[in-house]
């Protein structure tokens, strides 16, 4: 070894050693978290191919993107913890002069941009069709794709020329990197579940749905970006650790597994609507009892005859149709097809003008007799006999 060699090594291993179990420890547990969330990532990919051969092409190539970008960096990084802990073992230098550790990097912004596209467009849509908001994140998201881009070429030249403005050309390259993605990532979930609330029109069923949905948006948004403030906090607010090696090589699985949970959300929760369950377990249901009643009507001093031979009234036509009070006019989960259907449920109003309609429907048949009403009107069924007539 030359001097300059033997220079740099020590110069590694005094980094190294200032916390040898914490920095070591973090290269191990970053890549056990990894290669844990990548059997997660797998599980859910082959339940999304199965029960979703007829999605959309654009959410299939966002989930072709991210699950073989995720995968490669999987490859990546235990390539590379042989490289450093197995072919180059109880050397120092690899760990601060190998240039692999920085092109993780771009391994992280490949799925985590197709995963804030695909965001973005239901972001969109359900703000209205905002292109302000829509502009705005796109280019936080090319901020953020410059940055990542950027850092590992001037990481590369700073390793080969010690320069003040090279240095600080990689310092604000990291800024735009990671505060991009984190404005995106706010921006997204904020939009969404705004644009999700807004929805909320007073049916139960609906404003359930709506729950639903909010809920499963906080569970895929909210650990990437919690990630990508704790990225941001162990690469400025820790320099001389490699505690930021943890979120950068992890990165791509918590975007790649939040998007593919939002999409495989969709059958639960479709499940859960029909079957009335949160949790969309097929619940049992109660039986159902129907009893025959015979009526006897006296009226006019005439004596009570029986009614069983008499013709039953006619309350259904054949050809009637009914619908649920509380069905929304399309599909709430479809968000990706134009199809979300939130802004033409129809509400209280619309409801009040139906039974407003109703009423003057019994008038014109007020000539029922009472004990009709009584057997037909007033006692709950779930025969369907005491639903109007369309």
């Amino acid at each position: 070894m030359t001097p300059e060699e033997i220079a740099f090594e020590e110069a590694a291993k005094a980094s190294i050693t200032l916390d040898q179990r914490l920095n070591l420890g973090t290269f191990i547990l970053a890549t056990a978290t990894d290669t844990f969330l990548c059997g997660v990532m797998i599980i859910q990919s082959i339940e999304y191919w199965t029960y979703s051969q007829d999605d959309r092409k654009f959410n299939k190539a966002s989930v072709l993107i991210t699950t073989m970008s995720s995968l490669g960096a999987t490859i990546f990084i235990i390539v590379l913890m042989f490289k450093l802990f197995v072919y180059n073992f109880g050397q120092y230098t690899p760990f601060a002069a190998i240039p692999d550790l920085t092109y993780m990097c771009i391994f992280d912004i490949i799925p985590s941009t197709a995963t804030q596209l695909f965001f973005t467009y239901r972001a969109y849509k359900l703000t209205g069709r905002s292109k302000i908001l829509a502009l705005v994140i796109i280019g936080m998201i090319l901020v953020s794709v410059a940055g990542a881009i950027g850092f590992p070429i001037t990481q590369e030249m700073y390793h080969r020329n010690k320069s003040d403005a090279v240095l600080q050309s990689k310092i604000a390259l990291t800024y735009c990197w990671l505060s991009g993605a984190l404005g995106a990532d706010v921006l997204i979930t904020i939009s969404i579940m705004w644009g999700l609330w807004r929805s909320k029109t007073g049916w139960k069923e609906t404003d359930k749905t709506v729950k639903r949905l909010i809920r499963v948006m906080v569970e895929t948004q909210l650990p990437p970006t919690i990630l990508l403030i704790v990225f941001f906090v162990f690469v400025f607010g820790f320099p001389d650790y490699y505690l930021d090696i943890y979120p950068l090589w992890v990165q791509s699985k918590f975007y790649t597994c939040g998007l593919l949970a939002s999409l495989n959300s969709r059958n639960s929760l479709r499940r859960a609507i029909a079957n009335g369950s949160s949790s969309g377990r097929i619940q049992s249901k109660a039986p159902v009892v129907h009893v025959l009643t015979e009526t006897y009507v006296q009226s006019d001093g005439q004596h009570g005859t029986s009614t069983k031979n008499q013709s039953k009234p006619r309350y259904l036509n054949e050809n009637d149709q009914f619908s649920p009070r509380r069905q929304p006019a399309e599909d709430p989960l479809d968000l990706d097809d134009g199809s979300i259907g939130l802004d033409v449920i129809p509400t209280l109003d619309d409801h009040a003008q139906q039974l407003q309609q109703g009423t003057a429907d019994l008038e014109v048949e007020g000539d029922r007799d009472s004990s009709h009403k009584m057997d037909y009107m007033d006692n709950s069924s779930r025969t369907g006999l005491t639903d109007r007539r369309k």
